[in-house]
């Protein structure tokens, strides 16, 4: 298993020509453009952009596998990236709101800064918003690191 991931992370470096300097995994993404990933991506860093893809993802039980009752369709891969210039405003929104604006059922602009209540009581998800209008979602398992990644960027201009 180690071997495969030092396999994937070097087929990475390849492909963009330089290490990965930042690597996580989100458990949860979206976008608002009626993208959704209920099981996650792999998110990187690598030069001034940040990368993310997706991975099949067989349901298991206690590592067995299990079969799905209905049959499913073709995966279809999903990869997506953005350049460290292009972030406008990143911040903790509470996921059932960016379900909605991935549902289309919400603007992203209407979304107001998160409060204590929603930081304590709900769930949270990192709202990425591009000068593009694009905005990501992810479900990161530490946001800290995340920021810290975007304000080290700020640094370097």
């Amino acid at each position: 298993m180690e071997e495969d991931a030092q396999a994937f992370i070097f087929e990475l470096e390849s492909r963009h020509e330089a290490p990965l300097t930042w690597k996580t995994y989100a458990t949860w993404y979206g976008n608002n453009h009626d993208t959704f990933r209920e099981f996650g991506v792999f998110f990187y860093r690598c030069k001034n952009s940040f990368h993310f893809e997706d991975f099949e993802r067989n349901p298991t039980l206690f590592g067995i596998s299990i079969k799905p009752k209905k049959p499913k369709g073709p995966f279809i891969k999903y990869e997506g990236s953005f350049s460290l210039e292009e972030v406008i405003d990143s911040r903790p929104i509470p996921k059932t709101l960016a379900l909605k604006v991935i549902q289309g059922r919400r603007d992203a602009t209407s979304i107001r800064n998160s409060n204590i209540f929603d930081k304590v009581f709900r769930q949270m998800v990192e709202m990425v918003t591009l000068k593009n209008g694009t905005v990501h979602f992810f479900e990161l398992m530490d946001r800290k690191q995340f920021v810290s990644e975007l304000q080290q960027s700020n640094k370097e201009e």
